[in-house]
């Protein structure tokens, strides 16, 4: 029952990135800059190495000439102790983040992903210069 529930989850997360990615601000000036965040909160029984290897899969993401900026962390907020790794990558264009979509790592997050959260956000924003 779970892994339907997360299968939905993962799904409805999909849906959402696509409906975002179409209803997106297209009317970005030059300069602005495309966040995309990521926030996992991970199964209590998600093996450690299995958590270090998504890291690990974020971290060579961001070496992609697409990337123009990368940070990850772990949630120290008192307020919302279930989100527990954060990344956020960042774009100069919606061009750069769907080819970095399509970068064959980026599938090797889902199946990881799959296994081992439990929870998976996701937001995308332009911030305005």
């Amino acid at each position: 029952m779970k892994k339907i529930f997360f299968a939905a989850l993962m799904l409805l997360t999909v849906a959402l990135l696509l409906h975002n990615k179409a209803t997106a601000q297209s009317n970005n000036a030059p300069g602005d800059l495309l966040r995309h965040i990521v926030m996992i909160t991970f199964k209590k029984d998600a093996p450690a190495d299995s958590i270090q290897a998504l890291d690990n899969i974020y971290k060579s993401l961001s070496k992609s000439t697409m990337v123009k900026d990368f940070e990850m962390g772990i949630n120290m907020s008192i307020r919302d102790t279930l989100v527990k790794h954060v990344f956020v990558t960042t774009f100069t264009s919606k061009d750069d983040l769907a080819n970095y979509k399509k970068v064959p790592a980026y599938s090797g997050l889902f199946k990881l992903s799959l296994a081992i959260a439990e929870d998976v956000t996701v937001a995308d924003y332009w911030v305005k210069k």
